[in-house]
């Protein structure tokens, strides 16, 4: 194998290539060797080499990738040279003149030393860093001048000039188009490759690191992704999944609307019952209307015949009356001529005057009574006593009742002014018995009673910190955060603080939030209340004097503390006057201030009523509440007696009518004795004519007269009788039209419906039937019921039905139906459309679908995945073969790849399955045989899988960008061959009777050192060895092919030993090899490469690189010492 011909590297020419002007390197067909620090330029050469090998400019996925940093190159930064300046990433280029770049790779048959050129060119506009390209291939070997003329690089047109010049058109070839250019790089230059499995190849063996899984090494260097184009099929599988999803859809629409349908129908059979019902009562209530037209004709036929009836008795009684007039009459003249009728009229006249005077008496009499009431009274005076005095007795003056009014009147008057004040005193000491009530039972219950606006505050500050923060913090009142530690000073420290105590607190680092939050607030509200601005109190240093009154405060928070600090600080204690007036500030157990050169009692109520320091003065606060309770109550109980005794004055008599009404009363009380005798006189007068035969007349006409009366009586009862019975005639002939009005109305307002009448006179004729009386009146209220029993269950029916058509209407808003008609007409069409024709038509399409679907998914899909399987194992057995052949030492190796071991390896047997027989064209049309694919046998044994993998590749509808991200990773995923295969090598151990086959994955897993690499290493050449075509078998002749195998910090977990034997196995594949490793490594190489080049970049701005043939190899030696010295 190390014979066999082949396409050798021979040079590279770069030409304005990052830090390298100009510089060509010469290859050895052998094993050669890049050396140097990181970052002297290595992979400055190999990415050059990887440009014109992939006919790729952009750079993306192999730029830099053998470099041990991390940085990240684009093509402008290699052409123009970037430099790096400061520690800000700032830079700066080494080309700031237009200017043009070559890359170019001499290649050589080894056999016959022939050899041919491939390159890029570029032209650089440094203004706008717009680049332009060129590839060119040519036979023979480089030429002398290297692509450049004088001391510059040849632009692109130079290039394509001497080109024309020097060769013929089938000598040489140029173009911008790399698509062109790499397939005649691969079909023809390179020797035959590989157009899509080289390029990945040979790329990912550059950074070839072991932090991999042995699975996923095969994966990428052995069976690399093939890009089986599901496109057409994936188009055909969706089209079909739509349609499906079409009657899908319209199924579920048809059945949607089945049920309004049906609901309607529902609310149609109650809406029919009551219209029926309805026509019942409607018709009933005019019969019963008719029945009482004939019962009102009947009322007034009698109500004629009592009327006449009455005006003859009225005739009568008017004649009988006249008579007895005329006899009555005759009396009342002999009477009256015996003066009898004038004493009478003159007595009567007297009783009326007797009557009308004793009331007069009576109430002058109860009126005295009720001013003695006045006599126990303390406000009354002696005047007033004896008023009342001339009162009882009748003989008061008209001025001293006049008195006596106006005195009663002004007692009353204070009495009321007494009352008022006693009230809005009792209103006053009420609220502040109820305000310290409610406080001592807060205090009781272990609540400080802070003013309501302070704690309206406190809970606006708390629920408006945690929305803009997010977190619960605490607002805390500065009192609740103090305790005095000397009791005899806490009156001091309470006064001193005053409304200073109630400050709300929070801590520092939400400080300026919350007064953010409290400057927004309604000042009129809440201007008494205050925030303290615990951050700024915190940040200034408060200084506390010696003697301060703030060293008798101790403080649970810091800012608390330091705030005390700050107010109490320069605040001295003090015995005496003196004491006081030495300081600037200071201030006594009792509460006497010294400030600003004035001497001052604090307010008492800021250290009692105000006390809100510390436990303590919960409790003294209760003593004081409770003492102020006491004090409260007994105040009260006076004043209520005083509004018991005002309530009683003012029940007193107090003459309150005018003045005239009492002096009426006094004169009638005179006159009184004197008509008593007067009417004694005329009864005896009375009482003597009736002795005489005038008492017989008197008898008699008395007799007649209320004769006379009672016949009155009659009359009148009966002319009112004859009245009435003319106003109900006339009402009830009134009622009678307007009955005949009415009912035409309602038989004209009727819709006759002779499937209702019908009915209804079915009913009737049963009810007389069976002897039962007919209530029209009844059966009407029954029916009427029963309307409105319907109309409430078609209320019901209609909300059900407005339900179903609401749930219908959000699933398929398209659909601008009305919600609330009672018509179903819209409806009922687009079912008899839906269940009928377009129904029929989905179905048709679907079945024409799903062939279309089968056929690509057999030939787009199924074929694919077989075939792409089938090559996997195929590769597997072709470099099984080829490494069966390597010597190992005693070492044997060989890839598996085989079913999948995991839930995907399902599907395998489905595709490698012999009994796969695709037939389109026998599919069965029905809709539930549209994804038959297969012959019976298969389709017994696969059938739902291949459902399920079918099901994969239709997109789902509606989906989210993240439900579609994941169907598009599951299509992605299951259009890979290899997700139905697992991957491994196995190491094989010869005993003399068997082969013991051991998994490498596992041990590899274990080893991480260079015991682990040697396999992967194996695995590696042996695919290069396989994209070369290097034939193995003696007597096979191909077209030579590169054999260039790149690796950066190549074996750089081996030891020598192993190095030797990974280099002897890249010698004996025949492979001309390029390892790159930084210079600490040099010693593993030195014996085993053919050719070393060693890199410099010292100063960031120039690569410089030196070239060693095996003969100077001992010029190394001595610089490999030194460096080991050095470290």
């Amino acid at each position: 194998m190390e014979n066999q011909r082949f396409e050798a590297l021979s040079r590279i020419c770069l030409n304005n290539w990052h830090y390298i002007k100009h510089r060509t390197l010469s290859f050895d067909d052998g094993i050669n060797f890049f050396t140097g620090h990181s970052g002297s330029g290595k992979s400055t050469v190999i990415d050059a080499m990887q440009i014109v090998l992939y006919a790729n400019t952009d750079g993306r996925g192999f730029f830099n990738k053998a470099a041990a940093d991390d940085s990240d190159r684009s093509l402008i930064e290699y052409l123009r040279g970037m430099i790096n300046i400061g520690d800000d990433n700032s830079f700066s280029y080494l080309r700031n003149q237009n200017f043009s770049s070559t890359i170019v790779l001499e290649l050589r048959q080894t056999d016959t030393g022939v050899c041919q050129c491939v390159g890029v060119v570029f032209d650089v506009e440094t203004a706008t860093n717009e680049i332009s390209r060129m590839f060119f291939w040519h036979k023979g070997p480089m030429p002398d001048h290297e692509y450049r003329k004088s001391d510059r690089t040849m632009s692109i047109d130079e290039v394509k000039n001497w080109l024309l010049s020097n060769f013929s058109k089938e000598d040489c070839y140029f173009g911008s188009h790399n698509e062109r250019f790499r397939k005649q790089l691969y079909d023809i230059y390179l020797g035959g490759l590989d157009a899509e499995k080289f390029p990945l190849l040979f790329k990912r063996a550059i950074p070839f690191r072991m932090n991999i899984k042995l699975e996923d090494f095969v994966k990428e260097y052995i069976c690399m992704e093939q890009n089986i184009h599901i496109e057409d099929m994936q188009q055909s599988v969706t089209e079909y999944g739509r349609l499906r999803r079409r009657i899908e859809d319209t199924c579920r629409e048809i059945e949607s609307l089945k049920k309004i349908c049906a609901q309607h129908e529902a609310m149609t059979a109650v809406r029919e019952n009551k219209e029926m019902y309805g026509y019942f009562a409607q018709k009933l209530d005019i019969l019963n209307d008719r029945r009482k037209i004939r019962e009102s004709q009947e009322k007034i036929q009698n109500l004629k015949a009592d009327y006449e009836k009455a005006n003859q008795e009225i005739a009568g009684l008017e004649t009988e009356i006249q008579d007895m007039t005329a006899q009555s009459e005759e009396l009342l003249r002999k009477i009256s001529s015996s003066g009898y009728e004038e004493l009478k009229s003159q007595l009567k006249a007297v009783n009326e005057l007797v009557e009308h005077l004793g009331s007069s008496q009576a109430r002058w009499k109860q009126t005295a009574e009720k001013l003695h009431a006045w006599d126990d009274e303390e406000i009354t005076s002696n005047r007033t006593l004896w008023d009342i005095e001339a009162f009882d007795k009748g003989d008061i003056t008209e001025e001293a009742l006049k008195r006596l009014q106006d005195d009663l009147a002004q007692m009353r008057k204070e009495t009321e002014r007494q009352m008022q004040e006693a009230r809005s005193q009792i209103r006053e000491l009420n609220r502040e018995l109820e305000k310290a009530q409610e406080e001592v039972a807060q205090l009781k219950a272990g609540n400080k009673a802070y003013p309501k606006e302070l704690e309206a505050v406190r809970e606006i500050l708390k629920t408006q910190l945690f929305l803009k923060t997010g977190k619960s913090v605490d607002v805390e009142v500065l009192a609740d955060l103090l305790e005095v530690r000397d009791d005899a000073w806490r009156n001091a420290v309470e006064g001193y603080l005053g409304n200073n105590k109630l400050l709300l607190t929070v801590e520092p680092k939400y400080a300026k939030t919350a007064m953010e939050i409290y400057k927004e607030l309604d000042p009129k509200k809440y201007y008494r209340v205050a925030v303290l601005d615990t951050e700024r109190v915190m940040a200034d240093e408060q200084a506390v004097q010696d003697g301060a009154l703030a060293e008798e405060v101790e403080a649970s928070r810091d800012y608390a503390q330091a705030y005390i600090n700050f107010q109490l600080g320069k605040v001295i204690k003090c015995e005496s006057v003196d004491e006081l007036r030495s300081h600037r500030i200071g201030i006594t157990k009792e509460c006497v201030l010294y400030h600003s050169y004035r001497i001052q009692h604090i307010n008492p109520d800021l250290y009692t009523k105000s006390a809100y320091i510390g436990k303590k003065s919960v409790r003294q606060r209760i003593r004081l509440l409770e003492e102020s309770m006491e004090t409260m109550k007994q105040e009260l109980e006076p004043l209520q007696t005083l509004l018991a005794d005002g309530e009683r004055v003012l029940g007193h008599e107090a003459l309150g009518q005018e003045l005239e009404v009492y002096l009426g009363w006094q004169k009638d009380k005179a006159a009184y004795l004197e008509k008593q005798e007067e009417q004694k006189d005329l009864r005896a007068r009375l009482e003597q004519l009736k002795s005489q035969n005038v008492a017989a007349w008197v008898e008699e006409r008395t007799a007649l007269d209320n004769l006379r009366d009672s016949r009155k009586a009659m009359l009148r009862e009966k002319e009112r009788q004859s009245a009435r019975l003319q106003e109900n005639c006339e009402s009830e002939n009134k009622n009678l039209f307007q009955f005949n009005e009415i009912v035409t109305g309602k038989e004209r307002n009727l819709e006759e419906c002779a499937e209702y009448e019908e009915k209804l006179q079915e009913i009737l004729t049963a009810k007389e039937e069976s002897g039962a009386r007919i209530r029209y009146d009844q059966m009407r209220n029954d029916y009427q019921a029963k309307v409105e029993t319907e109309t409430q269950k078609q209320a019901e029916e209609m909300q059900k039905l407005q339900d179903t058509r609401s749930a219908y209407l959000r699933t398929y808003p398209q659909r601008n139906f009305s919600l609330g008609s009672e018509s179903n007409e819209e409806y009922q069409k687009l079912l008899d459309n839906l269940a009928c024709d377009r129904l029929e038509e989905y179905r048709k399409r679907a079945a024409e679908q799903a062939k279309a679907a089968v056929e690509h998914f057999k030939d787009d899909f199924m074929y694919k995945i077989r075939s792409a399987i089938k090559e996997a194992l195929q590769r597997k057995d072709e470099l099984n073969r080829i490494i069966s052949r390597l010597d190992f030492g005693k070492d044997r190796y060989q890839f598996y790849i085989g079913k999948n071991k995991g839930s995907d390896g399902r599907f395998y047997d489905m595709f490698m399955d012999d009994a796969l027989q695709i037939k389109p064209s026998d599919l069965d049309i029905g809709l539930d045989n549209q994804l038959n694919l297969f012959t019976m046998e298969h389709e017994s044994h696969y059938g739902a899988m291949i459902n399920d993998l079918i099901n994969i590749f239709i997109p789902p509808e509606h989906a989210t960008p993240e439900e579609m991200e994941e169907a598009k990773r599951n299509m992605e995923k299951y259009a890979d061959y290899r997700t139905y295969l697992s991957f491994d090598m196995q190491q094989l151990i010869q005993n003399e009777d068997e082969t013991i086959k051991i998994r490498l994955s596992k041990m590899i897993r274990k080893n991480s050192g260079g015991e682990g690499q040697n396999p992967l290493y194996v695995a590696l050449l042996a695919s290069f060895a396989q994209a070369y075509k290097i034939d193995l078998k003696p007597g096979l002749r191909r077209n030579p092919t590169i054999r260039l195998v790149v690796l950066d910090e190549a074996f750089s977990k081996m030891d020598a030993e192993k190095v030797a034997s990974c280099i002897k196995l890249i010698r004996g594949l025949g492979f001309q090899a390029l390892i790159s490793a930084t210079n600490d490594k040099i010693q593993n190489y030195l014996e085993t490469v053919d050719k070393i080049f060693v890199f410099a970049n010292p100063n960031k701005k120039a690569i410089s690189i030196q070239e060693f043939e095996k003969p100077e190899f001992e010029q190394l030696k001595p610089e490999i010492s030194e460096e080991d010295d050095e470290d």
